[in-house]
């Protein structure tokens, strides 16, 4: 038995939104095109902490093994425009994207995990930033689940 179901929750969520064909990063860009994408595990932020995941878990009053967990992923998706003026445009892309991200959360939220499983999309914050590139819109956004162990 897994200590927890993180990683495989991580690795289930970047498999389903890229199966919905939108553009995945597990993580943050090592190297390679930053353009508009959705990063799991990491906030997109590149000079921020780096928090993948936070979990907490529980016994379950059903046995010494069984015990509940819930844990949050943090992610984020960010849409580059190069016209620095554009703030519109930028902000419509970066909401367009987080649609195909609860698109696909909706269509499977047990993300093909063992029940009982439930992902669902929560929060979201919106950055408008400049950079070298154009302005960035950017959402940080978190999965959360809860679940019971066995």
């Amino acid at each position: 038995m897994a200590t927890s179901r993180i990683p495989a929750t991580i690795n289930a969520v970047v498999t389903t939104l890229r199966n919905a064909g939108l553009k995945v990063w597990d993580g943050p860009v090592i190297t390679g095109d930053y353009g508009d994408a959705v990063y799991i595990g990491y906030d997109g932020n590149p000079e921020g902490e780096f928090q993948s995941a936070s979990g907490t878990q529980s016994w379950a009053g059903l046995g010494a093994k069984r015990r509940n967990e819930r844990f949050t992923i943090f992610c984020a998706v960010v849409a580059l425009v190069g016209d620095s003026g554009d703030v519109q445009g930028s902000r419509e892309n970066a909401y367009s994207l987080l649609a195909g991200v609860e698109d696909a959360l909706r269509a499977d939220p047990s993300l093909g995990q063992p029940p009982p499983f439930v992902a669902a999309m929560n929060s979201n914050d919106l950055f408008l930033e400049q950079g070298d590139a154009g302005l960035q819109s950017r959402i940080v956004f978190t999965i959360d689940i809860e679940i019971a162990r066995v």
